[in-house]
């Protein structure tokens, strides 16, 4: 629809195909104005859609590493059972659920721009509401839960009769990773570089109704006025973050039993060694992260558009007849969490070394062990996203020129 004039005592033209116009009933009163005739404003671009999660995701891994080595040997005789393990357990996991997306960078909202020349009436004209590159909002409801198990459990032994020499040599390098990332209910983060602006604003109030003679001058007596709330071209948003929710539990539950075993068993008057290196490394770490909003964007503007008016001294203004601010531009989302965070971990490392030797003999067990435990998580949860930087919020100019009739002495 093509608003084509408004005028003092013309008519609001609408622009029909073939160049018809709508029939004369359609046409608008003179001197008057509906609300919202004109509307060119609430445009948006480049926003991140919204995440939505109900129901748990399940991380539940197991293994089993279980070698046995055994030498046995009978009277006068030699028994070596030699056992090297190099094992690496990868039981970690990533979890993403109800994220939503991020907003688009360098985009553009624009509220088109409007003229008009004739009496306003209430709430008239609407060129804001303009959004650019805001991070769609993410939600989750349910569970997320990682527990991981993983067994092992190596056994070494060598078993000599009378008079005889057992040997028995272990060496294990193991590595668990059970770590776990989790990441549920975030809010997308606002784009960046955006511009939401509110379209400009003309009006000309020039509706003047028959002359009346007052004092001896020659003043309308009917002016044309700007009504309450007329125009609105500020409410832009650009590169905002979304809010975070979530609702529900996050679980890292991981297991590890490691207990390599070595024994040497010799008989009299013999020899028994046991020997066993260990290099063990558990990583049980976890960052679980949940109900965090998004970061708002960097670089945006968000401003309201220019309103010029034009009105007669003898009509005036009314009450917040002009909006054109209430613009925000990088702001981070709010952070909800209601639930549980859980990170629980266990690990055993129990290796035995063991090395018997009958009457008269000679028994030697050395173990050699260097563990390191990783048990550390890292939990966030409702915490609201920054704001961004460089950015700019203007509220839009305005420019009000107050007219006197004296200018139609010349009528008088």
């Amino acid at each position: 629809m093509g608003v084509r004039s408004v005028s003092d005592g013309g008519d609001l033209g609408i622009k029909y195909p073939l160049g018809y116009d709508a029939p004369g009933s359609w046409w608008l009163s003179a001197n008057s104005w509906p609300n919202f005739p004109s509307h060119t404003g609430d445009s948006s671009a480049g926003n991140g859609g919204n995440g939505y999660f109900a129901g748990s995701l399940i991380g539940k891994s197991y293994a089993a590493f279980q070698p046995l080595n055994v030498a046995q040997a009978g009277s006068h005789a030699t028994a070596d059972a030699y056992q090297t393990n190099i094992a690496y357990f990868d039981q970690s996991a990533t979890q993403i659920a109800g994220i939503g997306g991020d907003g688009g960078n360098w985009n553009a909202a624009l509220g088109g721009k409007v003229g008009a020349f004739g009496s306003a009436g209430s709430g008239a004209i609407t060129t804001g509401d303009n959004s650019a590159g805001n991070g769609g909002d993410g939600y989750f409801f349910g569970a997320m839960v990682h527990a991981p198990v993983a067994v092992y459990a190596p056994i070494n032994i060598a078993v000599a009769g009378y008079n005889s020499i057992a040997h028995a040599d272990q060496t294990n390098d193991v590595v668990f990773d059970q770590s776990a990332f989790q990441m549920a209910g975030v809010g997308g983060d606002g784009g960046n570089g955006n511009a939401a602006i509110g379209g400009n604003v003309s009006v000309s109030g020039t509706n003047h109704g028959p002359h009346q003679t007052i004092g001896g001058l020659s003043v309308a007596s009917d002016h044309g006025g700007i009504g309450s709330n007329a125009i609105a071209s500020g409410d832009n948003h650009a590169g905002n973050g979304g809010d975070g929710y979530f609702y529900g539990g996050i679980v890292h539950a991981s297991f590890a039993l490691y207990y390599p075993i070595n024994i040497a068993v010799a008989g009299y008057n013999s020899s028994a060694h046991a020997d066993q290196t260990n290099n063990v490394v558990f990583d049980q770490s976890a960052f679980q992260m949940a109900g965090v909003g998004g970061d708002g964007g960097n670089g945006n503007a968000a401003t309201g558009g220019t309103a010029d008016i034009f009105s007669s001294i003898f009509d005036l203004i009314g009450s917040d007849v002009i909006a054109t601010d209430n613009n925000g531009a990088g702001n981070g989302g709010n952070g909800h969490f209601s639930g549980s965070m859980v990170d629980i971990d266990v690990a055993i490392y129990a290796p035995i070394n063991i090395a018997v030797a009958g009457y008269n003999s000679t028994a030697d067990a050395h173990q050699s062990n260097n563990v390191v435990f990783d048990q550390s998580a890292i939990q966030i949860s409702g915490i609201g996203g920054d704001g961004g930087h460089g950015n700019t919020a203007l509220g839009g100019d305005f420019a009000m020129h107050l007219l006197s009739d004296l200018h139609l002495l010349d009528h008088a």
